[in-house]
């Protein structure tokens, strides 16, 4: 019995130690991948500072609500033109208002894997400033998908101190 139970762990031990050392940590997306990426950032920022807000809106219910019924779709369509209504108000209405330039200032990979990543950009408006985390996902047809969009008026430097930011740096650093 002893034994039986000592073989089952040197084989899960060796089998671990095998997975674990076919993971390639160092893999990432290809350079075109996170540059088509960017595009789609720099759209819907284009499209924040030109008003386009029902166009922001349905690419974000496109791009996110694949698996929503009509709706919800709708809902969350309302939702997203109102918030980013609320961004492009000028102060005193609003805290931040026109965007005047914006900047790339973190790009993670998710540690094994060249088909998930994440981007962190910062707007500059005229009354404040906006973080905002864009997270993407290359489909099975090698297609770069928004999976995530989210912003947030932390500090950056305290935004990017956050845990699940330093992450990818220590994977990084190996």
């Amino acid at each position: 019995m002893r034994s039986t139970l000592l073989t089952a762990l040197l084989i899960l031990a060796a089998f671990t130690t095998s997975l674990a050392q076919s993971t390639d940590l160092t893999k990432r997306p290809s350079t075109a991948k996170i540059q088509e990426a960017k595009t789609i950032a720099t759209t819907i920022f284009n499209d924040l500072k030109n008003k386009r807000h029902d166009k922001i809106a349905d690419f974000m219910v496109e791009s996110l609500g694949k698996s929503w019924d009509s709706s919800t779709r709708i809902k969350n369509k309302n939702d997203y033109k109102a918030k980013m209504e609320i961004i492009s108000m000028s102060p005193p209405n609003g805290v931040y208002g026109d965007i005047g330039g914006f900047d790339l200032i973190e790009e993670a990979y998710l540690p094994g894997s060249d088909r998930y990543f994440r981007h962190t950009y910062i707007t500059y408006h005229e009354g404040s400033k906006l973080v905002w985390e864009f997270r993407f996902y290359i489909n099975n047809k090698q297609e770069v998908k928004l999976d995530y969009i989210g912003w947030s008026e932390k500090n950056p430097f305290e935004y990017l101190s956050t845990s699940d930011m330093l992450v990818p740096r220590y994977y990084n650093n190996q």
